[in-house]
């Protein structure tokens, strides 16, 4: 075998060794649903928002009803889907 190699060195193994040996969890996935069409209704706004923006999710095709957002960078962002995210969690939501 090459001597480079890790398996040719005894008690080598494929992972690095945890340095600190505490592993923060990582938080459980986030499904986002994106925007599917945005628009101004003319009216009156909430204080800070100045559109309106309607959310689809492409994984399981749930829509949001008619959001208002602050701007068109929060509107990118997304917002988090009611039945993939529900599911996530362990519940029986359809």
């Amino acid at each position: 075998m090459d001597r480079h190699t890790p398996s040719s060195q005894p008690g080598a193994s494929s992972r690095q060794a945890d340095l600190f040996g505490y592993r923060k969890p990582r938080a459980p996935r986030r499904y986002l649903a994106h925007m599917s069409d945005v628009g101004d209704h003319g009216c009156i706004y909430e204080q800070g928002n100045t559109c309106v923006a309607l959310f689809s999710c492409a994984r399981c095709g749930w829509e949001s009803g008619w959001l208002e957002r602050r701007n068109k960078t929060h509107v990118l962002q997304g917002v988090p889907c009611m039945k993939c995210n529900d599911q996530a969690k362990g519940s029986l939501a359809d």
